[in-house]
């Protein structure tokens, strides 16, 4: 009994309230990821999180790979898929016979396909492929990709040391720091990316090797995959109220940063748009787009912007918030210390309700509300970087490119930093 309630105590450690979606893959296939989603579902609240991502990964790796690990790994993953495993056979089977037809009955469809008198079901299967196959775009996103000794592992460069091991959560792989002991009593580290070794580094002592092996970790990776680093003086739109009056603009300054930091010439972001021919003011052909274009965030009706009429309750917030998630723009939204701290709380809730992110910063009268749009994916900040080059992303992400691909992408080469 004792022990029954020490395991359920130990179960309630781990929150269970983190979205599963988050880390489905661009590429991932339906059966696969429903597979890796109901593993997770299944032992949410026995593991850690970023834990659990990663024995999901190792799961369909195996599942459908036939990938090896060590013998431990295996063998608790082996345990925690019984009943997943069980339930998708079962699920193949019942598919296996409903595939099955007549020989007849598969003659006259292929006869009536000959002939242009199939259903318009074949008829839209076979547009869908066209579309699939003719799209631009999805070529494009593969060839990305052609030849990368990582596959699809992309870096992010933020978080210090965790940079690696939340890289590759971000991309549903599964990532492993291993020592051993080494000749003369020294120590090593190895670092492994879904099994496959990837730095390793020996030294005096674990802390060093620890250290080392990562740094070799990130040279290899930053040379071999692409990087991605978030624009710290990124455009954010900058709302403010005046006079019972909601008055937006946009800012190139950091929110918890009071100093003047504008987006000027030593600035990556500005580089790139200025080596696409952008020489400032809107853009455009014909430098016909506004440079502040967030008017669209105060039409809450036929009366038009500024229109005295308007009431700042929650339905003018949550038609701002509206607004701004029906809208194309990315850049995060900041409330200033103007609203009360009853308006803050009332945006975060509309906030969450309409699928957006918020937090507050800065303490008592200096309490600013930021919100944004969710996570993009990796696979789709570098398709608006790299082949679309569209400045919204340009502004608020740097990317550097595998050595392999720097030709290509000649503006993308400079080296992304780490604070470690």
């Amino acid at each position: 009994m004792a022990s029954t309630s020490k395991k359920a105590k130990q179960h309630e450690e781990y929150p269970t309230d983190w979205d599963l979606d988050y880390y489905r893959a661009d590429h991932e296939s339906e059966e696969h990821w429903q597979m890796r989603r109901r593993f997770m579902e299944m032992h949410k609240d026995k593991f850690p999180e970023e834990r659990l991502v990663c024995l999901a990964a190792v799961f369909t790796n195996m599942e459908f790979m036939g990938c090896r690990y060590p013998a431990e790994t295996m063998r608790l993953v082996a345990e925690l898929s019984k009943e997943v495993v069980k339930d998708y056979r079962k699920s193949r089977e019942s598919k296996l016979k409903r595939t099955f037809v007549a020989a007849s009955e598969a003659a006259e469809a292929r006869v009536k396909a000959r002939s242009g008198g199939g259903s318009g079901q074949q008829n839209n299967n076979s547009s869908k492929k066209s579309r699939i196959y003719n799209n631009p775009a999805s070529q494009i996103s593969n060839n990305l990709f052609d030849g990368l000794k990582y596959g699809k592992f992309i870096l992010i460069i933020s978080g210090g040391r965790n940079c690696l091991r939340a890289s590759a959560l971000r991309n549903n792989m599964s990532y492993e720091e291993t020592e051993m002991d080494a000749p003369n009593s020294r120590k090593k580290m190895c670092v492994y990316l879904n099994g496959e070794l990837v730095a390793s580094a020996c030294e005096e002592n674990l802390k060093l090797a620890k250290f080392q092996a990562f740094k070799n970790a990130l040279e290899e990776l930053q040379k071999n995959c692409y990087s991605i680093k978030a624009n710290p003086l990124a455009d954010s739109i900058k709302i403010n109220k005046t006079n019972n009056q909601v008055v937006c603009g946009v800012s190139k300054q950091q929110v918890d940063n009071a100093d003047d930091k504008k987006l000027d010439a030593s600035n990556k972001g500005y580089k790139m748009m200025k080596s696409m021919g952008w020489a400032g003011g809107g853009l455009g052909s014909k430098t016909q787009g506004r440079e502040e274009p967030v008017g669209y965030l105060l039409k809450n009706n036929r009366a038009g912007l500024g229109n005295a009429a308007c009431k700042l309750d929650r339905k003018y917030f949550w038609q701002i918030l509206k607004n701004y998630v029906d809208s194309e723009d990315i850049r995060e939204l900041q409330f200033e210390p103007t609203f009360t701290k009853e308006e803050r709380a009332m945006l975060h809730e509309i906030a969450g309700k309409l699928g957006l992110k918020s937090s507050s910063t800065g303490k008592n009268e200096e309490r600013r509300l930021v919100i944004s749009k969710k996570n993009y994916t990796n696979e789709q900040i570098l398709n608006e970087v790299l082949l679309k080059k569209n400045p919204s992303y340009v502004d608020k992400y740097f990317v550097q490119v595998p050595e392999s691909k720097a030709r290509y992408y000649p503006e993308h080469v400079e080296q992304l930093e780490l604070a470690i």
